[in-house]
């Protein structure tokens, strides 16, 4: 093989067989040729990154003066990767070869436009472990603000279902003392939608704090990863593949599906396993324009009545054994 020695147009011919290689790579994924077990959103995400890192690259013009052998090489391994994860079945690989085919296009792009130099596979290897550790670190540092976020909502359903089972406890109450049966009945469907928000509300709270603790174990783990192994470029890798953001993200938009978002790294973090309810809608239909009590409303209003009578003759019992007892001491004390 001819020695290679920079020149802006052994420069361009490296770049631009890059390009070309990267463009076809590309347009099978634009068209789907790809394993079909692999998440089609995963894949558009990662296609939309290598578009917009070989935009750059086209529009980076070096001064021909730049060595670009090594990361000619190393974007051609990369693609090579890349092209054995698109017809494998497993996402994370694939997003790992993506990422890091961006790096060295990035890298490549930065050598050309001066912003950055290096000249060998072990100068790139070692800007790529520093952007590397800068990257993940800003993803730890945004992950425990995701956790934040859904401790806070949290926080916030957990006062929304306070003032519902107050709201419950006012309808109940009422419900007991009400003799209008058309009064019944509106109480009976406010009782009804009340529980069905708390019921909501608490599979909602389920999910977030679901949420909250695999994003902490995903951050524990990453963390532990990275600082254990400090930084090692063969650990890098998996600490990408758990600290995914995009699909992250998702998490905090759609916490009701967040579980099986976060599923996908359980080839990674295979401790990750959470089981969630479905949240599942109840419809409440009553017809409103009766005024005859409806056989279920009185059925729960003479249950609560029960309840009511129960509790109040448990407390009479109390009270009259207290009594009972400060008599038996006085007597006693006088006595004495």
């Amino acid at each position: 093989m001819k020695k290679y020695t920079p020149s802006v147009s052994i420069n361009n011919n490296l770049r631009d067989e890059a390009i070309a290689e990267l463009k076809a790579l590309l347009y099978k994924l634009e068209k789907g040729k790809y394993n079909a077990e692999l998440d089609s959103t995963a894949v558009k995400a990662v296609t939309a990154t290598l578009k917009n890192s070989l935009s750059s690259l086209e529009n980076a013009i070096g001064t021909g003066e730049e060595n670009v052998i090594a990361l000619s090489e190393d974007v051609s391994k990369h693609v090579k990767e890349l092209k054995k994860q698109i017809d494998q079945p497993l996402i994370h690989r694939l997003e790992s070869a993506a990422d890091e085919l961006d790096y060295t296009i990035c890298l490549w792009k930065d050598v050309l436009d001066g912003s950055t130099v290096m000249e060998s596979v072990e100068e790139i290897a070692k800007e790529k472990l520093s952007r590397g550790r800068k990257r993940l670190e800003a993803r730890l540092s945004e992950l425990d603000g995701m956790k934040s976020s859904l401790a806070d909502n949290e926080k916030r359903i957990e006062k929304e279902l306070v003032v519902l089972e107050k709201d419950l406890a006012q309808y109940e109450e009422s419900m007991i003392e009400e003799e209008n049966e058309r009064k019944i009945n509106d109480l009976f469907r406010s009782v009804k939608a009340t529980k069905s928000k708390i019921d909501a509300l608490t599979v909602r709270r389920s999910n977030y704090s679901a949420c909250r603790n695999l994003l902490d174990m995903i951050y524990v783990n990453a963390k532990e990863i990275l600082f254990s192994s400090g930084f090692a470029s063969d650990e890098i890798s998996k600490a990408k593949a758990l600290l995914n953001m995009d699909r992250l993200r998702k998490v905090i938009s759609d916490p009701d599906k967040a579980v099986v978002i976060l599923k996908r790294t359980e080839s990674d973090l295979k401790e990750i396993a959470s089981k969630t309810k479905n949240l599942d809608e109840k419809v409440f239909r009553l017809d409103s324009a009766t005024a005859t009590v409806s056989e279920d409303a009185l059925k729960y209003k003479e249950e609560l009545m029960r309840k009511k009578r129960e509790k109040e003759r448990h407390s009479a019992t109390d009270s009259d054994l207290t009594t009972t007892v400060k008599e038996n001491d006085k007597i006693e004390t006088e006595g004495n």
